[in-house]
């Protein structure tokens, strides 16, 4: 997946650059001097980076790439700080654990009939 990004990457950078160049190249035509031709077609176009992270965005699986960012920081997270992420986890496990357990009771106690032939 990684080249296949690469490869997108490079195309949406030579069409940006495609689009200053024929900016410029009418700038350059109506009497402008390269370097003003150039600065004038970056103004035109706008911030390019902000173009860039736009297109990205609309590629698609955008929110997978996300989470795979997010998981290999906190795998870094983990990996830094091992004592202090076993104890999260521990306590979250806990947490949980308790919460799943106290429902359960408070389940079969006051929201369930009891199994009986006639609970009235």
């Amino acid at each position: 997946m990684t080249w296949r990004r690469k490869d997108r990457d490079a195309e949406l950078a030579r069409e940006l650059r495609a689009h200053l160049d024929l900016e410029a190249a009418e700038c350059v035509e109506s009497g402008a001097s390269r370097e003003e031709a150039h600065f004038a077609a970056q103004r035109a176009l706008g911030n390019t980076t902000d173009i860039q992270e736009e297109v990205r965005s609309m590629w698609g699986f955008q929110w997978l790439e996300v989470l795979g960012q997010d998981l290999r920081y906190g795998a870094r997270q983990f990996a830094r700080t091992p004592a202090f992420s076993i104890i999260a986890v521990v306590t979250l496990a806990l947490g949980i654990g308790a919460n799943t357990a106290i429902f359960s009771a408070m389940n079969a106690i006051l929201l369930r009939y009891l199994p009986v032939p006639n609970p009235q």
